[in-house]
């Protein structure tokens, strides 16, 4: 019996911690593929959330005909993945600025 107590009093002093940082440091790392594919150096969080927003978005297309609340809450949800997106990345993404011709033809 009192190894029983002494036993659960231990338990109930270690602290419980979990480090996240193995996840974040694989989310900011660069993604071969898709940096290999757009041409452009891209992190896999910015994968995620591109991939999540399509998710969503086809998700509240076909929820639209039977649930509304449901479709408008998957657009909202979309919504907010790419203003983050443009937020956090706004820097990082292809400007076509310098490939427009000025006036008069002159580059």
């Amino acid at each position: 019996m009192q190894t029983t107590a002494s036993i659960q009093r231990t338990a109930q002093l270690r602290p419980l911690t979990i480090s996240t940082a193995p996840v974040r440091a694989w989310l900011n790392a660069k993604s071969e593929f898709f940096s290999h594919i757009s041409g452009i150096d891209v992190t896999r969080k910015e994968v995620v959330r591109v991939n999540l927003i399509f998710i969503l978005m086809g998700l509240a297309a076909a929820i639209a005909e039977t649930s509304l609340l449901v479709a408008i809450l998957s657009i909202a949800l979309a919504g907010y993945n790419v203003y983050r997106l443009n937020k956090d990345y706004a820097d990082n993404w292809i400007t076509y600025d310098d490939d427009v011709e000025q006036e008069g033809g002159k580059a």
